[in-house]
């Protein structure tokens, strides 16, 4: 049997996300591995009625998703997981979860949640976690909903 060492959970504060990361809090349990809370923000224009703004200067974006991620870290550790650290960054989620965080943090196992979205609207916009099981070198396991 095959022992993860360095497990990578991608969120994006969805439901589906949530049972994703309960799995991984369980395989990193299993496997005494490293846990690795990651969330990308977009790097995509936000709009809104009267502005259009890059997503990395906004500063509360990134000071609430670490404050999510601080929690997650909090939580799996209270349940069990002693190894675990977050990493935000602002980029394209695909290819931060598919090579860049992996390659940096040596992830052998990354844990995903997979939309409800339909094939056609896949067709259209894409899956991250499509893309992702694709294109890492890392085992990817999907959690569907």
């Amino acid at each position: 049997m095959f022992n993860y060492q360095h497990i990578l959970i991608g969120l994006d504060g969805s439901e589906l996300s949530e049972r994703a990361f309960s799995e991984a809090i369980e395989i990193a349990k299993r496997n005494n591995a490293e846990l690795v809370v990651a969330q990308i923000i977009p790097d995509t224009l936000y709009t809104n009625a009267r502005i259009t703004y890059p997503a990395e200067t906004t500063t509360s974006e990134k000071h609430f998703v670490q404050s999510y991620l601080d929690q997650k870290v909090q939580f799996a550790k209270e349940h069990g997981v002693p190894n675990v650290r977050a990493i935000l960054k602002v980029g394209s989620p695909r290819r931060e979860l598919a090579f860049t965080i992996p390659e940096e943090a040596h992830i052998d196992l990354t844990v995903l949640g997979v939309s409800g979205k339909g094939a056609f609207e896949r067709l259209l916009i894409g899956s991250v976690a499509q893309f992702i099981s694709v294109h890492s070198n890392t085992n990817v396991l999907l959690i569907k909903p």
